[in-house]
């Protein structure tokens, strides 16, 4: 069965990422208005955006960022993984695999990385915690590279066990995070695992 995908709302993503980071990415340029225009003309708008070796807009080298196209994929990647996940955690559906891209992992609260703007997962476990009370949610990610984003988002939260695979090599592979020594702070302590690997065939 396939179901409809649709775009998150600003206020969904924000219940994971910064208002400004919400309207920077989530938005169409005249609805940036509502933006500081000093932060956009300063130091933080060069951190924002790059101008890439084909004469492109990017994040970073590998982030790009279509100044017409790109606010509403990402919102429709969200709002899909969204969809699928609350019509699973209401029985209306067994499971779901939701195809979307832009990913989200690498997506930090007030930071856009390694080809994602929203972080799709860490949005859905809030939602699911804040409108359908869910008070357990276990998240695999099992990726070559680190989720921070998603381990940011819930490092001190004990009603979400995040474990992530992923290479690490002493911190020397994108993102650098995810060491085994982080494990979660606080009352999250214990609810954070990393499975580090290095370039080879044994873990860490």
């Amino acid at each position: 069965q396939r179901i409809r995908g649709r775009k998150a709302s600003l206020d969904e993503i924000q219940s994971v990422h910064s208002e400004f980071h919400t309207l920077l990415y989530g938005t169409s340029p005249l609805n940036r208005h509502k933006l500081d225009h000093k932060m956009l003309l300063g130091p933080i708008s060069q951190k924002m955006y790059a101008v890439l070796p084909c004469g492109g807009i990017g994040v970073d080298s590998d982030t790009v960022w279509n100044e017409m196209h790109s606010s509403s994929a990402v919102r429709m990647a969200v709002g899909s993984v969204i969809e699928l996940a609350f019509r699973v955690a209401a029985g209306e559906l067994k499971n779901g695999f939701a195809v979307v891209r832009p990913p989200g992992h690498h997506a930090e609260e007030s930071t856009a990385m390694g080809f994602c703007f929203f972080n799709s997962v860490a949005i859905t476990a809030k939602l699911l915690q804040q409108k359908m009370g869910v008070g357990k949610i276990l998240i695999v990610d099992w990726d070559i590279h680190h989720g921070n984003g998603t381990q940011q988002a819930f490092y001190s939260d004990p009603s979400v066990l995040y474990i992530s695979l992923h290479r690490y090599d002493d911190g020397n592979f994108f993102p650098g995070s995810g060491a085994p020594e982080e494990v979660g702070s606080g009352a999250g302590n214990g609810f954070n695992v990393n499975i580090a690997w290095t370039g080879g065939v044994e873990p860490q």
